[in-house]
Order: structure tokens, then sequence, then C-alpha cells
């Protein structure tokens, strides 16, 4: 037992006791406010502790309920850009509809004798060399063989095909091509047949021309009329310049359509056309004659 009141133990715990007792005749001394502040002390930041894990928690809550709110506002941005994503597929379809129209208004003002039908592109055949392509214009539409296709720029071809809602067109590229044309400045007249070799290049040809001819570089190819197939003066294109063919050695004019028929998407069908004129030819010995073109309807 004596050890014990001599031990480091029993030091320790008086002086711990001491101390306390000390403390609690302090604290009634001044009021207990140094005891509180004492056990404000240890237990104040545990009551920051818990505050902050219970704030973590309601934030957590609100962050739950904003992921919520984002998921249903991004739901509805989504509807918004399909609804305006249609709105714009319809203006583009209005759009190309209305320019469209404006080059059949501009070409059935200049020409008030045509039967136009406006069509478009719908295929392209990949065999074909010389870009003739498929119209969604058919027979229902009053769409016939051998029908011109033109643009407000120039001819394109001609209908060789007729379903009852498309046709098949091949185009002035094409060496199928038989279209009698004129040199507007100089009147020699030709006939409008391609090659392989130019129809890459949006090239075709005037052949069947005299030697004697005064075609030149820039002048105006338009169609003669002749034929009954193809209406008169529709433009062609412009002269190139003039060469002899490799594999008989006659001479034929370079022709540039004003259009480019390897990319054109919407043109018109001449569906009838009525007309009568007369039109200054140069035969192949140049000798120059009229040649009159009765009504014609196709």
């Amino acid at each position: 037992m004596k050890n014990f009141f001599t031990s480091k133990s029993f030091k320790i715990t008086a002086a711990v006791f001491f101390i306390m007792f000390g403390l609690i005749l302090y604290s009634a001394s001044t009021g207990g406010s140094f005891f509180s502040k004492a056990v404000n002390f240890i237990t104040t930041p545990l009551h920051q502790i818990t505050a902050g894990a219970t704030n973590a928690i309601e934030d957590a809550t609100g962050l739950q309920k904003s992921k919520d709110e984002l998921i249903e506002e991004n739901k509805k941005l989504k509807e918004q850009v399909q609804q305006l994503s249609t709105i714009l597929v319809d203006y583009y379809d209005i759009k190309t509809e209305n320019e469209q129209f404006m080059k059949y208004f501009q070409i059935q003002k200049t020409k008030p004798e045509y039967s136009l039908m406006p069509a478009t592109v719908i295929v392209r055949d990949p065999s074909d060399n010389f870009y003739g392509c498929t119209l969604d214009k058919g027979s229902l539409n009053g769409v016939e063989v051998n029908d011109a296709v033109v643009t407000e720029s120039g001819l394109i071809g001609w209908v060789y095909q007729v379903e009852p809602t498309s046709c098949k067109i091949k185009t002035i590229l094409s060496p199928d091509a038989k279209v009698g044309a004129l040199d507007k400045p100089s009147k020699d007249s030709g006939i409008i047949s391609g090659g392989a070799e130019l129809a890459d290049e949006n090239q075709t040809r005037l052949t069947v021309i005299s030697e004697q001819n005064n075609i030149k570089p820039g002048d105006l190819i338009v169609t003669s009329g002749i034929g009954g197939v193809y209406p008169g003066d529709l433009i062609v294109g412009t002269v190139k310049g003039l060469k002899y063919d490799s594999f008989d050695a006659s001479l034929y004019a370079v022709i540039e359509p004003y259009e480019d028929i390897r990319n054109v998407t919407e043109v018109v069908i001449i569906t009838e056309f009525t007309e009568k004129s007369i039109i200054s030819v140069k035969d192949e010995g140049g000798n120059e004659s009229n040649t009159t073109k009765p009504k014609t309807e196709n």
C-alpha cells in the first residue's frame, strides 16, 4: 500500500485530481465561464466537423436534384434542336423549290410558247461516262421521249426513256446526241455530238461543219430547230476552238456549254413547243440558204 502512494501512477492521478478540483473552484468563483470555455474549446471542433458533414450531405442532395433538372433541360433542348432541324430542312426544301421555280419562270417569260416542267436530278448513272441521269418527272407529268431538257443557261440533253413518275436523259456530252446547231455570228451549221475525250471537261463538239467555215473562238452556238425535236435558238455553248478528228481527220469545233452538265441538279423539261421560224444556214459547200421550220408540237 505504501508503495502505491509513492508510485508514479498515484502521483499522476493526484495531479489530475487537484487540477480538476482547482478548475472547479475557479469556475465557481468566476460564474462558470472558464469551465464553459474549456468545454467549448474541446467540443467546438466536434460541432464543426459534424456541421461540415451535414452540409456535405445537403450539398450532395442538392447536386442530385440539379443533375435531374439538367437532364430534363437537356432533353427539352434536344427536342428543340430536332424541331429546328426539321424547320431548317423545310426551309432549304422551300428555298430550292423557289430557286427552281424562279429559273422556270425566267425561261417561261422569255419563251412563252414552251410548255415547261421543272424537274430534279434524283439519280446519276455511274456507268454513263457522259453524265446521263434520272429526273423526278415522268409520263404522268406529260413527259415524253425526245423532250428537250434545259436550264436557264442552255440545253442539257434530251429524254430517252420515260416511266410514270421518272425519266432518264442523255446529255449533249454524249456521242448519241444528234442536235442540229448553228454558229450564231457566222451562220455556219453543224451537228452537236459529244466525245469521250471531251466529256470529262464538260465539253462537246459541233461536227459536220464546212472546211470554209467562219467559226471563231467565243462564237455563240444555238440549236437550229431543224428536225422538229429541239426548239430553235436554245443556247448550247461557246466555241473554244477548232480541231481535226484523229480517227477520220474531219473538222469539228469544241463547244463548252454555259451549264456544268456534270453537276447540274435542277432542270426544266420542254414538254411542248410551237414555233415557226426561218433559219439561215450554210451547207458543207459554204452556200447559204433559208430553211422554214413549220409549227411543231411534241
